[in-house]
């Protein structure tokens, strides 16, 4: 079991290249930062709507993969207190990718120039 391909926005990708760079993290990982971090504030499902844009980003297949996969997918059904198919599951999992880079996108651009990155974004 893994991620099927989702079509990250323009401005979610620029935050993600954002994300990576201030990190030093490659994008599989970025992307999973900001899952985690859209799933720890979110309190139900998102009910937000991201345009797609231009210069979208595909995020390929398999970058989430077997136990984290399943770990992630059990986290989304508990937050959206659902059953789910897997194209609910996937459409629920950007949403929360989304979410998590504008919070994380909000955080880089409040921090002040004493703070830890790494340290904040926990």
């Amino acid at each position: 079991m893994s991620n099927k391909r989702m079509a990250l926005s323009e401005e979610g990708k620029s935050i993600l290249d954002t994300l990576t760079e201030v990190l030093e993290v490659d994008r599989p990982m970025g992307v999973k930062v900001a899952l985690s971090k859209g799933l720890s504030i979110a309190n139900g499902p998102v009910k937000e709507e991201y345009s797609t844009g231009k210069n979208k980003w595909t995020i390929p297949d398999g970058i989430i993969k077997d136990k984290e996969f399943l770990l992630f997918k059990h986290l989304i059904i508990n937050e959206v207190n659902s059953l789910l198919t897997e194209e609910e599951l996937h459409k629920h999992m950007l949403a929360f990718i989304e979410k998590g880079l504008r919070e994380i996108n909000q955080t880089i651009i409040n921090k002040t120039s004493m703070e830890d990155l790494r340290l904040t974004l926990l």
